[in-house]
């Protein structure tokens, strides 16, 4: 007996690996794992369902897991440019300095993200691709002293609550920061001409009198920082004291800001990464003197390290097209809008809602109609208390979004999101599918594969783009029809991490009708894990029914957003 389970253990764990371990197909078979014919199930796909845009605005961007670096130009929702503000801490504290110390070296070092392709078998020197770069051109890259001060807490509640830093608040940072750029290497690549280079960084030592490999790295950012900067802040007298411990030297050294704006030789295009820069270190190279006790000198070479490590905040600044912004600032919040623009960044949430506002009937405890309103949609009413008696029996339930033609024509050359992600918006939180799909894959962003989301793709002239997005909402739907759950509106965003469902606070709060008569809920936050995306895409939404036989208006329409649900009744 205990054999057989652990068989069947084994059997099950290798079914799912099979399922999951090959992320290359995730966006090609997207998440029709069930046959299209479904098994000669029942299927309905006009239920009301209704999308409209709505702007996020400035969004709380402390202590992201991951931040945006860069200058990103889509030609349909505008320019972005993304900076960086982080505190600095000492990797060891109250250090013995030695005497006389002269710095030699001061470099910024933070590994991208990337993945190996190649190695050259006779070299062995290796070929890497970045992940998460979006565009391919130059941008300006200065790295400044921060000297705003980034609190732990608010000191606006009698720092009970946290602070908050918010994704417009790149003025006060440039304000506050200390004019000296401190990334003023000679090189251009360094600074005014930067890319983001993802070349294996190699170092050569001299052996019997020939250059040989002496270390490789993964591709990084390495920028040389200014020696005369870090010899009067780590080694002046104004330093005395401000070593002893990280809360000293935190409010002496407040942090590193890095700034970015678009390049003199690419003001229109530029690049943006993705970046985890709590990995990222200054190391400071310097050299003391030794004294022998027989009075002779000679010098030492010592190390550094200063960490960035504590606060950080991720700020933004838009110039947005007047298409997008149009779109997202005067939305049909009734009938929803026809074009859906889900946005990461300061940018923006499809609000959806499921089975329509009218709400003149109810029914009573023994299922008899009344003709008064009970706060829950008449069409969901009626699937609760079928005319025939048989309630449905919801196998699996589906909302598809189509990714409009207009994507595929205008953002051609762009990355578009791999992932979006349906949630609660009521309440801030997943929805019931997404807690029960607990597949994991190799590359964390295909994970929660069945709950979906996932970009699918297909050939478009040379290359694949993506024609929609399917997310699974089979108990969701269940809960409503079979278990009375409420009607909360749903939210539409991009994320960049399916793992991560935490909200951040917005600035401007903004409110939604309730799927009824019941008035307006304020909406305070939205998910964390699209405010480091800056990516977006084009949606069709609530599209109306043909008057006539255009085949234009036919074709928008079959690619209407739908909630489709297969069903059986009971005989």
């Amino acid at each position: 007996m205990q054999n057989n389970f652990f068989l069947k253990y084994i059997l099950l764990g290798c079914t799912s690996l099979l399922l999951i371990a090959c992320d290359k197909d995730f966006n090609e078979i997207g998440s029709d794992i069930i046959d299209d014919d479904h098994f000669g199930l029942l299927y309905n796909e006009a239920t009301t369902v209704a999308a409209y845009n709505q702007s996020v605005g400035s969004i709380q961007s402390n202590n992201l897991p991951i931040n945006a670096l860069g200058y990103y130009n889509n030609p349909y929702f505008g320019k972005t440019k993304a900076s960086f503000v982080s505190q600095v801490e000492l990797a060891s504290v109250n250090p013995t300095i030695g005497a006389n110390p002269t710095i030699t070296k001061v470099q910024f070092s933070v590994p991208y993200f990337s993945t190996l392709t190649e190695t050259d078998n006779e070299t062995g020197n290796h070929t890497y691709e970045l992940d998460s770069i979006h565009g391919s051109s130059k941008i300006k890259l200065s790295v400044y002293e921060s000297k705003y001060y980034l609190r732990d807490h608010d000191a606006s509640t009698n720092f009970q609550e946290n602070q908050v830093y918010y994704s417009a608040d790149g003025i006060d940072f440039d304000n506050n920061k200390n004019p000296e750029r401190l990334n003023d290497d000679v090189s251009a690549d360094q600074n005014d001409a930067f890319f983001f280079d993802p070349s294996e960084i190699r170092t050569y030592k001299t052996v019997n009198g020939e250059q040989v490999v002496d270390t490789r790295t993964k591709p990084e950012m390495r920028l040389s920082l200014k020696k005369e900067f870090f010899q009067s802040k780590i080694f002046g007298t104004a330093a005395s004291g401000k070593l002893l411990n990280n809360g000293t030297f935190k409010e002496y050294f407040r942090g590193l800001y890095f700034k970015v704006e678009n390049a003199a030789t690419s003001p229109e295009q530029g690049s943006l990464a993705m970046i985890d820069f709590t990995k990222g270190t200054v190391e400071i190279t310097y050299n003391i003197t030794i004294t022998a006790s027989n009075g002779t000198t000679t010098t030492e070479e010592k190390t550094m390290e200063i960490n960035l490590s504590g606060n950080t905040v991720n700020v933004f600044e838009n110039e947005y097209q007047q298409n997008y912004l149009s779109g997202i600032t005067s939305p049909n919040t009734t009938n929803g809008d026809q074009r859906l623009f889900p946005k990461g960044g300061t940018g923006s949430v499809v609000v959806v809602s499921l089975f329509g506002a009218q709400d003149l009937i109810s029914y009573d405890s023994e299922g008899v109609l009344q003709n008064v309103p009970n706060y829950v949609s008449d069409e969901l009413d009626h699937l609760r208390n079928p005319a025939d008696g048989k309630k449905w029996m919801v196998n699996e339930a589906n909302l598809v979004f189509y990714v409009d033609t207009l994507a595929t024509s205008l953002l051609a050359e762009t990355d578009e999101p791999e992932r979006l992600y349906l949630f609660d918006l009521n309440n801030n939180k997943p929805i019931k599918d997404y807690f029960t799909d607990n597949t994991i894959a190799t590359n964390p962003k295909n994970s929660k594969y069945f709950f979906g989301g996932i970009v699918e793709k297909e050939k478009i002239g040379d290359k694949k783009r993506g024609i929609k997005y399917k997310i699974r909402v089979t108990n969701h739907i269940k809960d409503l029809i079979a278990n009375d759950s409420t009607n909360v509106k749903l939210g539409l965003v991009v994320t960049e991490s399916i793992g991560i469902t935490a909200a951040a606070k917005l600035k401007t709060p903004f409110t939604i009708a309730n799927q009824t008569a019941q008035g307006y809920k304020t909406i305070t936050k939205a998910p964390i894990a699209s405010v480091f995306s800056p990516l977006g895409t084009i949606l069709y939404g609530t599209i109306p029914a043909p008057i006539d036989n255009n085949p234009i208006s036919v074709k928008e329409y079959a690619k209407r957003l739908k909630l489709e649900i297969y069903y059986t009744k009971p005989n």
